[in-house]
Formats: C-alpha cells, structure tokens, sequence
C-alpha cells in the first residue's frame, strides 16, 4: 500500500495532535465572574486559588471582583452579572427564602470568627445600652452577628444598630467615634483611636454558618463541569495556604491591603484556623442562621446543593490535597 501524500500526512497529524490541543483550550475558555463580599478571612480561599492559578488549572478564567456586602452579590448573581460568589450565608439563606433562584454549592466556615470591638470606655456589654453599633449592611453577615449577640446579652432594641456600607466605612465610623463599637473580623482604626475586643463570637459556643459559595441554579444545572470547577479551584487555594504560609502572606497583603507584618499575621492566623479543609456547611451551622429568622427546621437542602462536595469527598479528592508528594 501505497503512503498517502505529504499533505494529507500533515492533515491527519493536525487531526491527531492539534484537536485535542484544541479542544482543551477551548474548555480553558470557561470565563467567570466571581465575587467576595469581604477583605476578611472568609475571602482568603478564593484569593488564594486566583494567586496560585489552581482555577486556571481546573479551566476557569476567573475574573475576580470586591462587592461591599453579602446581600449585594446575592444581588448580583440573581441579576446575572455574576457566575459565582462568596456571600455571608445569612443573605443567602435569605435570598432563597423569599425565592431567589440561587443555591449554595460550597461553605467556606462553621464558627463564627467575629470579635465584638468597642471603644475604649466600654467595659462591658450592659455598657452599650442606648448605644450605637456599626455593621456593612442590614442583612449581612455584621449585622446577622451583631443581633444574635445583642438577643443573648439581652440587649435587643436596647441598642441601635447603623449600617455604614462596607468594613472600611465601619472602621471610619469607629475612628470618628460615630459607633461605640462593631461587630467585625478586625477594625482598622489609626491613632490615637484604639478599639478593644469585648466579646469574641466564637465564645458564645454556637455553631454559625459564615459564607456560602453561591451559584444560580441555572447556571449549576448548565454547567456543573464549571461549578466543579470553582469548588476544586477553591479547596486547592485552602490547600495552599496551609502548605505555604510565606508565600500566602503577600497575597493576603494584597487583597487585604494590609501593611503592619502582625496583622497580617492575624489575618493568616484567622484564615487557617477557620476556614473548612472540606468546604461544607454543617447542618446545625446553618440551623442556628434559620432559628434567628424564625425557620428553625428547614432543611439544608433548600439552600444548599452539597452533590459536587460531597462526591469529592468521596473520592478523596480533599485528602489528596494534603498529602505530602
């Protein structure tokens, strides 16, 4: 048998070899949009998997964005504009109650890591009566905090709650002495300003659902392939930052904007102690967000979609992050 011509040797190696160079490229082509709601910890995975390229590893070409608060990137994935965002799990959780068409596919932490920070002649949580504290917004994850704390101190409509917009506006607010204090994951203040913790959230012994990776349920049903994506993306950022503290440091600087080497620290500190290795939102996490809005019982179910977590959890794809090469 005869060879076939050059040109159609190259054809076929074009066929064999290229395409499939091709296709691969043309699945790296997946874009997304993807949201945080904070410059705190609950952000620093998402970070990470942009800095140490792991989304460009699973094929998304995420374009990161800051949005000011929770509820404003529910906002936002409802309207489209986004394909994926991290949202305090109290705006999501609501957002879906009152029929919003997007799921939780991931959670980022189940304690809550907020600390009560007040003025310096505060000394004590009666102290506050009559008082105002700051939060981001009404619906976000500072003001969700804060009321659960002021019920349990028996504080409820004792002290007046203010939203101030973002974590910046709140530490302005502080500084200028507008707010007795915050609820908050730190407080950037300048001096002669000093705010001291009162009260660490994390004391008050309940379990809390910090943030949610959301998608719209449209977009999960036509590309979970992308979803997976994210979610793999995201716990290889966790896993990065666990493994490599020196180099996690600067790109928490980064996006944090922090420049003193101890807070940063901090921040470090806060985000390995914190964040899940497994990003998994624990049903009695959840549950606590539910009884404050009065819909203790619903089923997690309703707000989040755990089948891409928890098949990779059962394939070990989790563990495997952590094992030494």
């Amino acid at each position: 048998m005869s060879k076939p011509p050059v040109l159609i040797r190259q054809l076929l190696f074009c066929l064999i070899v290229l395409c499939p160079w091709q296709l691969s490229f043309a699945r790296a082509q997946t874009k997304a949009t993807i949201a945080y709601s904070s410059v705190g910890p609950m952000a620093t995975g998402v970070w990470m998997a942009k800095e140490s390229r792991a989304f460009e590893k699973y094929n998304i070409l995420a374009d990161m964005i800051y949005i000011a608060s929770g509820p404003v990137v529910v906002q936002a994935l409802i309207g489209g504009d986004l394909q994926a965002g991290s949202g305090a799990s109290n705006a999501v959780i609501n957002a879906i109650l009152n029929g919003a068409p997007i799921v939780g596919v991931a959670a980022t932490a189940n304690r809550p890591y907020h600390r009560l920070f007040v003025q310096q002649e505060i000394n004590k949580l009666e102290d506050l009566r009559g008082k105002i504290l700051g939060v981001t917004r009404f619906g976000s994850i500072t003001d969700n905090l804060t009321r659960i704390l002021l019920r349990k101190a028996g504080l409820e409509g004792a002290v007046n709650v203010r939203q101030m917009g973002g974590t910046i506006e709140v530490g302005a607010a502080f500084q200028n002495r507008l707010i007795a204090g915050a609820v908050t994951s730190e407080l950037r203040v300048n001096p002669p300003s000093q705010a001291k913790v009162l009260t660490r959230l994390i004391d008050l012994g309940i379990p809390y659902s910090m943030n949610m990776i959301a998608v719209s349920r449209d977009y999960l049903r036509r590309n979970p392939e992308a979803v997976e994506g994210v979610i793999k993306a995201y716990a290889e950022g966790i896993a990065f930052m666990n493994r490599n503290k020196e180099q996690a440091l600067p790109i928490i600087a980064k996006y944090s904007r922090l420049s003193d080497p101890k807070s940063i620290e901090n921040f470090y500190s806060d985000s390995v102690t914190y964040l899940e290795r497994i990003p998994k939102a624990e049903p009695e996490a959840v549950q606590t967000i539910l009884e404050f809005m009065g819909k203790k019982g619903t089923p997690l179910e309703t707000f989040m979609d755990t089948t891409i977590v928890d098949r990779l959890q059962r394939e070990g794809f989790f563990e495997k992050l952590y094992k030494k090469p």
